[in-house]
């Protein structure tokens, strides 16, 4: 009797321990699954909060926004802000129909990139870095040159209300470039209050970076496909960038190749989207509704511009 007890306690210890085993490994395998190249990781959780395919609305565009160069959602008074890359002057849009509402002139002709609202001026940046507020209250309009130029070349801008600070993207230099980091874009950080702009990039995006993301995404093993696609990201240059409201990850997209690159808080890639180069063939301007629906605006490329809605499906 006392034998069978003993070869009872056995088995059930063996059990336990084979158990226990398992369930460390299984623990194990879910982390080296959520390891990509680079150490660059995907979220288990993470899922497309857009059908990029499939935009749930197309408007065209006045023709003098034939190059539009930014767009930005004013909530408050539920109209749109564009700007083109030529005129001093702010359009305001309609939500529904995107047909100009009014226009607004600020500046005199020059090369005009990025538009934002912040919680007291509408701001708008030149290529050279030079920013311009225009006083909702006062309608008066002053101008600060940052450090960047020309040769950083900036292209995006948005509002981040949570640090009371604007992100430039730029599609050009770094700031301390010495010839030796062309292989990476910069968005940097000026803060509103103190009027100064931070010299060291509030994030980098290196090409090597992108491709290995790509290179890890799931193609349907086709090696054509993963070719053109990574040409296409080597080609990667910021027009556009914008927060969203929700995540709070970094959307920018590149008129260049025609993508939109998403940048989770920790500051590393989160996804990459191929945009259809043929209808959207230079994304410019990006911003969210207070629906947080995504819309993509595009020069006409000798056509009129557009702007692509995107419903949020949370």
């Amino acid at each position: 009797m006392i034998g069978n007890y003993l070869r009872i306690a056995l088995f059930c210890s063996f059990t336990f321990l084979c158990c226990s085993s398992s369930q460390t490994k299984t623990k194990v395998n879910l982390i080296d699954v959520e390891e990509t190249k680079e150490g660059v990781k995907k979220s288990a959780e993470y899922q497309k909060s857009y059908d990029y395919e499939t935009p749930s609305a197309t408007f065209i565009l006045d023709r003098k926004l034939a190059e539009i160069s930014g767009l930005e959602y004013d909530e408050i008074n539920n109209q749109f802000l564009s700007i083109n890359d030529e005129e001093g002057i702010i359009y305001f849009l309609d939500p529904n129909s995107f047909e100009t509402v009014t226009e607004q002139k600020f500046g005199k002709k020059g090369d005009y990139e990025a538009i934002s609202l912040t919680d007291d001026n509408i701001v708008v940046s030149k290529n050279t870095g030079t920013l311009y507020f225009k006083e909702q209250s006062s309608n008066e309009t002053y101008t600060f040159n940052t450090e960047l130029n020309a040769r950083n070349d900036v292209e995006g801008l948005c509002f981040d209300k949570k640090n009371n600070s604007l992100l430039l993207a730029c599609k050009g230099q770094a700031i301390d470039n010495k010839g030796s980091k062309k292989d990476q874009k910069c968005v940097y950080r000026f803060d509103i209050e103190n009027k100064k702009l931070d010299k060291e990039p509030f994030f980098t995006i290196i090409d090597n970076e992108l491709l290995s993301f790509v290179e890890s995404m799931n193609l349907d093993g086709s090696k054509t496909k993963l070719k053109k696609l990574k040409r296409r990201v080597k080609n990667f240059s910021p027009s556009g960038i914008a927060i969203h409201p929700v995540s709070g990850d970094y959307y920018l997209t590149s008129g260049r190749s025609s993508l939109l690159l998403i940048i989770g808080i920790n500051k590393q890639i989160k996804d990459v989207i191929f945009l259809n180069s043929k209808s959207n063939p230079q994304p410019e301007g990006i911003t969210f509704d207070k629906e947080n629906n995504l819309y993509i605006s595009t020069e006409g490329k000798g056509y009129s511009g557009k702007v692509f809605k995107f419903a949020y499906t949370g």
